[in-house]
């Protein structure tokens, strides 16, 4: 029997455009100062953009290092500064990671560190919009090969 809900033959609903993920992250999460996986994405795939929307600001007393990014660049997707985590509020992150093509499958990690007086709120929902490399895969001359 035909899916009912997709009914296109040629593409399926995980090879199509642009996918997005979301984590909920606490500040007193176990291993937030190394690193606790949000996502993770395949080979191929281009990272388009991420936010950190504060929803419980982190009040550690001296700083609030939030950060989201890979092994290779712990702020690829979003720096310290745009999430400024002792404010709530919706931000948009500016790493060096965004529009980049993926060489391998990449986690990302979200990471809190914090000086001063211990942190006893906060709470962050990333989110990461990418493009999925199927949806391209048919195009020979991409940058990743065939």
């Amino acid at each position: 029997m035909a899916n009912p809900i997709w009914t296109n033959p040629i593409k399926h609903p995980e090879d199509v455009g642009v996918g997005a993920w979301r984590r909920r992250v606490t500040f007193d999460q176990k291993n937030m100062a190394t690193g606790v996986p949000v996502v993770t994405l395949e080979k191929g795939c281009i990272p388009l953009r991420a936010y950190a929307r504060i929803e419980t600001a982190f009040n550690a007393g001296t700083t609030n290092v939030l950060v989201l990014g890979s092994a290779a660049d712990d702020d690829g997707l979003v720096t310290s500064a745009n999430a400024a985590a002792g404010t709530t509020g919706f931000k948009a992150g500016s790493g060096a990671e965004l529009g980049v093509e993926l060489a391998n499958d990449t986690t990302f990690f979200a990471k809190f560190t914090q000086t001063g007086t211990a942190a006893t709120t906060g709470v962050v929902e990333f989110i990461v919009e990418f493009i999925n490399p199927r949806n391209w895969a048919h195009i020979t001359n991409r940058s990743q090969g065939a």
